[in-house]
């Protein structure tokens, strides 16, 4: 029993992980597919700023003709023709793929490559302008290469350039495949995210929803569980304190009629009223019970009077003077005479409070009752010399059948119920109930009403 709330934070705590991993791995997913989208621009681009380069070359050159036949059918319906090129000084025969829509462009780029080869550095100026319509692109450079050696012609690529980068297919320029070029481009990481940014923000909400939930059907069912032991273990010790007056009236119930035959009547008027006691004892108890369980503020009807301040203190101390070893001690600083709350309520909330004094002290009880003023109200503070409560069970000490866990409390009366009894009548009258305490010092409870 004592496992369960760990192996549900346990699960939960997997829960939580397993969405934070399958949000991440969703984002970094995105992440790479917006990157591979920005790579098959990039390659658009490149394609886009090579035509538009060669175009520029050979506006340069006044004008660059080519001309082509075809040597094998136009009707053939195979993917490879053979063309015969001429050019103004050369003639050539190539094998060319009627699904390259470049080939025009490839043709010129082989007869001028010598003569005027590819300006990378225009060829980069396009490139990264056709880029920036959809990325904010700042640093690109081109390589120009020998793809028969597979070695670098030219390179515009600048020293300061970013580490993480993008690069192109490599494209091919002319109709033999000789030479190419690589374009390579910075990856913005932050344009990337920001075109991410909706998705991102979904992605966080459902990650704080899906933790929220959790955490909350975690510390519901750790409470409940909780709630549940410490109202089994208020539950054993009821049982026990109802069995002794129980078990004791029965005891003396059973001898009256040994005693009725013996003519020993007062030895039955003892007996039956040493059984009443203990009856008495019992509904005590019961009602007792009663009047604590029904501890939520909307079960309290409560009926304010107005109550005299000194003769209301005084009267509830005066039940407590039969006890010669308790020694309570009351101040008025107060102004006021009077005033107002549920006379049945609050006197249960003070006697509560006086009872648990003297059922946690060790030696001669003494307790201090002080009245004063506070803010146009009414402050009350309890103080004993009790065994006090320590830091970790001040939180709790309000809480529904919870009893503090020490072996000075262990033999002591109780339900859990009285204070949760005491909050629920405070907070009815719409006032408050603080307590401080150190161990082995003592305690004092404040309520400012």
């Amino acid at each position: 029993m004592k496992l369960k709330p760990f192996y549900v934070q346990l699960l939960i705590t997997l829960v939580i992980a397993f969405i934070a991993a399958n949000q991440a791995l969703w984002v970094f997913n995105m992440y790479h597919l917006h990157k591979r989208e920005l790579l098959e621009l990039a390659n658009q681009a490149a394609h886009k700023a090579i035509l538009m380069e060669i175009s520029e070359r050979t506006e340069i050159m006044g004008g660059y003709r080519v001309f082509n036949t075809n040597i094998s059918d136009p009707n053939d319906t195979t993917r490879f023709i053979t063309k015969k090129v001429r050019t103004e000084d050369s003639t050539y025969v190539f094998k060319i793929d009627k699904q390259d829509p470049y080939i025009n462009q490839k043709i010129v780029q082989f007869a001028i490559k010598d003569e005027l080869p590819v300006n990378i550095n225009v060829l980069d100026s396009l490139f990264r302008n056709s880029l920036s319509g959809k990325y904010k692109i700042e640093h690109t450079y081109f390589e120009y290469v020998d793809l028969q050696t597979k070695s670098i012609i030219n390179s515009n690529k600048p020293g300061d350039f970013p580490l993480n980068y993008l690069a192109t297919d490599t494209i091919p320029l002319d109709i033999i495949n000789s030479i190419g070029v690589i374009g390579y481009i910075e990856t913005p990481d932050v344009a990337i995210l920001r075109k991410m940014m909706y998705q991102l923000l979904l992605s966080v909400l459902l990650i704080l929803i899906g933790i929220g939930g959790m955490v909350y059907l975690g510390r519901s069912f750790v409470v409940q569980w909780r709630t549940e032991k410490l109202r089994q273990q208020s539950v054993n010790a009821m049982t026990h304190e109802f069995k002794r007056p129980i078990s004791g009236a029965v005891a003396m119930v059973a001898t009256i009629p040994f005693y009725l035959e013996k003519h020993m009547f007062d030895k039955v008027n003892e007996y039956a009223g040493k059984t009443m006691n203990e009856l008495n004892k019992l509904t005590a108890y019961t009602q007792r019970i009663q009047q604590i369980s029904n501890n939520e503020k909307g079960n309290f009807s409560i009926n304010r009077t107005t109550l005299q301040l000194t003769d209301f203190f005084t009267s509830i101390i005066g039940k407590y003077n039969k006890d010669e070893r308790l020694k309570i001690d009351f101040t008025n600083e107060s102004r006021r005479t009077e005033f107002s709350a549920d006379i049945i309520h609050f006197s249960n909330v003070i006697e509560n409070l006086i009872e648990n004094a003297i059922k946690y002290s060790i030696e001669n009880p003494e307790i201090l009752i002080r009245i004063s003023d506070a803010n146009n109200k009414l402050r009350i503070t309890v103080s004993d010399n009790g065994i006090g409560i320590a830091n970790e069970d001040l939180k709790r000490i309000f809480d529904k059948y919870y009893r503090v866990n020490r072996k000075e409390t262990k033999n002591k009366p109780g339900f859990g119920l009285g204070l949760t009894y005491v909050k629920s009548v405070i907070d009815a009258h719409g006032a408050s109930i603080s307590v401080e305490s150190r161990l082995n010092e003592g305690s004092t409870f404040c309520i400012i009403i």
